[in-house]
């Protein structure tokens, strides 16, 4: 067993000094396990956005604020690996979406799937109430929502099957083809030279 601790840093230029003691801020976060910190954050390629750094060392504006310790995994560092590649899949960089799927929606996430347990929901308490109170807030402040819609890992999973099946019944077809010019066929055999096939 080995432990699995939530990073959280500041995001530069917040209030977070004031707005933490009340249970919200503007945070960072990644999941330290096995001596490597996993975060996610957006890009403008279709392919994972997740990436790995030093512990507490994030990249960008960010200072560190504090570890918590979510709890502990009994998973290898490579199925450690492979449960991020999985992540990864999920959490493209162009899904990146400041209230609906950032850093914490990950390292949540992340954290669940090796210890059971979810991060402390201070972390991404902001963002949730800022998705509730939108239609309130001012459009400039909060980026416009995403509708619930079928996420691109199902879309792509479901072209996926698709070409499986189109890839299955070209087959069958193939075999029906087959089967057929073969029970078109007459095999007889002549009197002393073996078989011969006649289509």
């Amino acid at each position: 067993m080995t432990r699995v601790v939530l990073n959280v840093y500041d995001l530069a230029d917040t209030y977070n000094s004031w707005t933490y003691w009340c249970g919200v801020g503007v945070f960072h976060s990644g999941v330290e396990v096995y001596g490597v910190e996993y975060a996610f954050g957006g890009h403008d390629l279709d392919i994972s956005g997740v990436f790995a750094t030093s512990p507490k060392d994030a990249p960008g504006p960010v200072v560190y604020r504090e570890s918590v310790v979510v709890g502990e995994t009994s998973a290898s560092p490579e199925e450690v690996q492979q449960i991020v590649q999985r992540l990864g899949d999920k959490f493209r960089g162009t899904s990146y979406h400041l209230l609906q799927r950032n850093c914490n929606h990950f390292s949540d996430m992340l954290c669940e799937r090796l210890t059971g347990h979810q991060a402390p929901l201070w972390i991404n308490r902001l963002a949730s109430w800022a998705v509730m109170l939108h239609c309130l807030l001012p459009p400039g402040w909060v980026p416009p929502l995403h509708p619930p819609s079928i996420q691109p890992s199902l879309e792509n999973e479901a072209k996926h099957r698709t070409e499986e099946w189109q890839s299955l019944l070209t087959e069958q077809a193939q075999r029906s083809d087959q089967s057929r010019s073969f029970s078109t066929s007459t095999v007889s055999l002549p009197a002393p030279g073996g078989l011969s096939v006649r289509s």
